[in-house]
């Protein structure tokens, strides 16, 4: 059973006064105030709008110190970034009056310069103006190397930041950094942090905060009941105006069916980030509206280049061309995933549609490895100087949803010309540790291996993934791929704001990719959302968060 609201907002300001944070505590009355006396334009609900999915239990509520990476998306409820994306992947202006531009000026014509204009009138929950100050903080917090923070990519740019006057921030870069402003304070890196909270400390790692944050957004933290919910309320002094929805629960339930189930029953009003294998169910719910959102989510076939057998790209091409991906794609997705080649989503400005599609085509597949020298053996798994070929597949069930189900069908594939596939499954805090931690990618402890990969806001750069100077430990190009006509390619890239010459050098590399094949995109993701018919206005967008825009959302029957 929920309780009332002046229940729930009582019992959490006594917690936050016995542990002190007396900051946090005059923003729970704040939004106690406004859901209990309904003056300030939030609308009272008989109960919170309740939702589940994402990833189940974040690690933290600061997205600065998190390693889970859908806490993104619930950060947009309190916390606030410089520049946000829109649902149609358009950058806007959000804390910046303005999104910087070499036309506007608020980028120098040398690319090395940067300048951001704050608005007035935003506070921190507790009260104080977000100032430049805050933002030059964050930035330093960043950078901080007692700060376990997850990449400092684009952040190592910076040469110089300086805050002239309260509402202005001025970036001098080392070099010209085309992604930078979607990196700083935008949709690709961190958000806005309270400096007047925070600056005292060494690092951020294991604060308080980091349980009951102060941000700047629609909504503040009111309560976080580990392994149960986290409950937001609306904030009566957000810049925007108070949310119409005057309260919010995420419901942490790992299981998906149960997701469902509670949308089913009305337990909860949203379903975020489905499940895809309950498409078929949730397709026959009553009442549950369904929306398929294009992200820059693609689903991908690893190849581990430095390995004696996969390093060859004859195997890697056969490979590639005996996986049935149009049949993986129903079975795994029930058809919301997108047919996609290279390293770039279809909705993105960078994808080129003339890329050449790698086709089903078995016959083939068998033709390339026997010219390999891969020669079926009379148990049908083929074999060369002695060796079998056999490929251990690197899973984490746990990390990714249907994993096992995708594994499976790859390894029929597989199986069809002579491949034999052994599915090695790994906890996700294994797979993906770095490599000083033995992660299994890392460390190129795998040959073949399947992983989702997002690249959060509208910026094409991946070059973490696949640039040669990005091998583990350096960087994330778990690959082991160094291709050099790509390379210069995507550095090349990083050195001009000029859209039309990165989308030429973005073309070069989607080329290298798929001729050399370190990956084989299996699909790019439709973000399924479920939700109740009593809620509008929900616009995901497809390079940022589900919750851009939560505080224009609105309930029936309140």
């Amino acid at each position: 059973m929920w309780l009332s609201v002046s229940d729930t907002c009582h019992r959490a300001l006594r917690c936050v006064l016995r542990a002190g944070l007396g900051a946090v505590a005059f923003a729970v009355l704040c939004a106690c105030t406004t859901v209990s006396g309904g003056s300030s334009g939030a609308v009272s609900s008989a109960r919170p709008f309740v939702f589940t999915g994402l990833a189940g239990e974040p690690d933290s509520l600061n997205v600065l110190v998190s390693s889970s990476a859908d806490l993104y998306e619930l950060s947009h409820l309190y916390m606030s970034y410089l520049v946000e994306t829109n649902d149609r992947g358009q950058l806007i202006p959000e804390i910046a009056t303005g999104v910087p531009t070499v036309e506007d000026g608020g980028i120098s014509a040398d690319g090395r310069t940067i300048t951001y204009h704050l608005r007035h009138g935003v506070h921190w929950q507790d009260g104080p103006l977000l100032t430049s100050g805050d933002v030059v903080f964050s930035y330093r917090a960043q950078m901080n190397p007692a700060n376990n923070v997850s990449t400092r990519i684009g952040y190592s740019e910076v040469d110089v930041i300086r805050a002239p006057d309260d509402y202005t921030v001025v970036v001098h870069l080392r070099r010209p950094f085309s992604p930078f402003v979607t990196y700083f304070g935008g949709p690709q890196g961190y958000l806005i942090l309270p400096a007047h909270l925070l600056a005292k400390y060494s690092d951020l790692n294991h604060l308080p905060y980091n349980t009951r944050p102060v941000g700047s957004g629609p909504y503040t933290v009111v309560e976080w009941r580990r392994g149960d919910a986290v409950t937001f309320a609306a904030n009566p002094t957000y810049w925007r105006g108070a949310p119409h929805i005057a309260r919010m629960t995420y419901r942490i339930i790992p299981d998906p069916n149960t997701r469902l189930q509670q949308l089913q029953t009305g337990e909860a009003d949203a379903y975020f980030d489905v499940d895809p294998q309950l498409l078929p169910q949730l397709r026959a719910l009553s009442g549950v509206r369904l929306s398929l959102t294009p992200v820059n989510d693609l689903h991908v076939l690893e190849y581990n280049v430095a390995d004696g057998i996969v390093g060859d790209v004859r195997v890697r091409q056969a490979i590639a061309r005996a996986i049935d991906r149009r049949r993986l794609i129903e079975a795994a997705t029930h058809g919301s995933g997108l047919a996609s080649e290279g390293d770039q989503p279809r909705n993105g400005w960078a994808y080129d549609a003339n890329l050449p599609a790698i086709p089903y085509d078995p016959a083939a597949a068998r033709r390339i490895l026997d010219a390999a020298g891969w020669h079926v053996g009379p148990d049908g798994i083929r074999a060369k100087n002695g060796r079998r070929l056999d490929l251990g597949f690197a899973i984490s069930p746990q990390g990714i949803n249907g994993s096992t189900l995708v594994a499976t069908v790859v390894q029929r594939n597989l199986h069809d010309i002579g491949v034999d596939v052994t599915i090695k499954q790994y906890a996700p805090g294994l797979m993906w540790a770095p490599k000083a931690a033995g992660g299994i990618l890392a460390s190129g402890e795998y040959q073949l291996a399947y992983y989702a990969w997002w690249v959060l806001g509208p910026d094409p750069d991946d070059s973490f993934q696949f640039a040669c100077d990005q091998l583990p430990p350096a960087g994330l190009n778990d690959y082991f791929w160094c291709n050099r006509r790509a390379d210069a390619a995507m550095h090349a890239a990083l050195l001009t704001t000029d859209r039309a010459e990165r989308t030429r050098d973005y073309a070069v590399v989607q080329t290298e990719l798929i001729k050399d094949l370190p990956e084989l995109t299996l699909w790019q993701v439709q973000m399924p959302n479920a939700y109740r018919q009593r809620l509008h206005g929900l616009a995901p967008s497809p390079f940022g968060s589900v919750f851009w825009n939560a505080w224009q959302w609105t309930l029936d029957g309140d």
